[in-house]
């Protein structure tokens, strides 16, 4: 039997919430924090993090979703090395959760597509219908030869993407058997069953032209890294996306983003904290390192330009700053929902307390500003 389409049980897409919310990166060391600081989350504290991804399920959070990363970053944090790969997470959230979307995000250079879609629907059945992939081209040279290929240029990467969607589409649609020849892949009588139970909701951050027009053609979510912070140039950011995917190729595109998290009860309380983990305790070897590969020119801005993004690189991989007071947190939501974001996964340095404090101050705000809804806890979805 085909999967569904219409994402019923996924909240990524089904949920009536005006800002949907995410957990991020919360299988990696430092989570999106690049910084020694002794509260630093860790990844590998697997009951921590188990507990704060049920938290964000009750609490009515859409989606959790980890970050891809197979080596780290150097320096003393060696950022990013410590992480768990993300399906094995992803099935593990699955099977503990109840209705948070639950995404695995995959390098498809490092995994063959028919493993990988026996592996999504998998997943998708012991979640009842709530998975999605967040689909990486590969842009960290070292991890891409530890698997034995040479990195590919920009463009081919995609190249690649599509040829490697087109097969998992191919074993989660097709019934029996069938064949796939193209310059990537050559497979004879594939078969992969069972089907997911909906079609896994995929998303891509892909911010290069090539990359948009990925995300515009295939994936039901843009991840984007703001280029802007204010209402006019976020609003053509996210219209860009939008506007490509329903012009070029018909389809509703809903756009997400990412922020570090710093709530307390004045702005420079909030300010101070995110500043001790950075200025103090942040990681500078591994913040060029990250500049160096992303192939970031920073030459570009003025010394004091270049100073601030990597703040914000160390504060929270150069994320939306969501620091200030629990009514700052509904203005900051708010505006980013008016610009026509339609999500905004969160990440603090240490995520156990941060979420609690988070759903203690700042929710029953946001529900009173009409961005959230009250939560309902639904029961266990697990496919018999």
């Amino acid at each position: 039997m085909s999967p569904k389409s219409n994402f019923d049980t996924n909240p990524m897409a089904s949920s009536p919430n005006k800002m949907k919310l995410g957990v991020f990166a919360i299988n990696a060391h430092g989570g999106c924090a690049i910084t020694t600081a002794p509260e630093v989350h860790k990844a590998d504290d697997w009951r921590t993090n188990l507990e704060t991804v049920k938290i964000a399920d009750a609490a009515g959070f859409e989606a959790a979703i980890p970050i891809g990363r197979w080596r780290g970053f150097g320096g003393d944090s060696n950022f990013g090395g410590t992480s768990l790969e993300t399906y094995t997470w992803a099935a593990a959230v699955a099977a503990s959760t109840s209705q948070i979307a639950t995404i695995t995000t995959s390098h498809v250079p490092t995994v063959h597509p028919l493993f990988a879609a026996k592996q999504a629907a998998t997943i998708d059945h012991i979640s009842g219908g709530r998975f999605g992939l967040n689909i990486i081209c590969g842009w960290f040279g070292p991890e891409m030869r530890m698997f034995g290929g040479s990195m590919m240029d920009h463009d081919d990467r995609y190249d690649f993407a599509d040829d490697w969607l087109a097969i998992a589409q191919k074993a989660w649609t097709q019934e029996g058997y069938f064949d796939h020849k193209s310059k990537h892949f050559n497979l004879v009588q594939a078969f992969s069953e069972p089907k997911p139970l909906n079609r896994p909701f995929l998303i891509n951050a892909g911010g290069s032209p090539r990359g948009m027009r990925y995300c515009a053609e295939h994936c039901d979510a843009a991840f984007i890294i703001l280029g802007s912070h204010d209402l006019e140039g976020m609003s053509k950011q996210i219209s860009k996306y939008k506007d490509l995917a329903r012009n070029e190729f018909g389809r509703d595109l809903k756009v997400w983003c990412y922020s570090y998290v710093s709530v307390a009860e004045t702005l420079q309380k909030a300010q101070s904290y995110v500043d001790r983990y950075v200025l103090e305790y942040g990681d500078d070897v591994a913040c060029e390192n990250i500049v160096k590969e992303l192939g970031i020119q920073t030459g570009i801005f003025t010394p004091e330009q270049a100073e601030q993004f990597r703040y914000h690189f160390k504060a929270g991989w150069a994320g939306f700053p969501l620091v200030g007071t629990p009514e700052m947190m509904v203005d900051h939501l708010g505006m980013l929902s008016d610009a026509g974001m339609d999500g905004v996964c969160l990440s603090w340095l240490d995520y156990n307390s941060g979420i609690k404090q988070w759903n203690a101050e700042v929710m029953p705000l946001l529900e009173k500003a009409g961005l959230r809804q009250p939560v309902e806890t639904v029961p266990m979805q697990i496919a018999v």
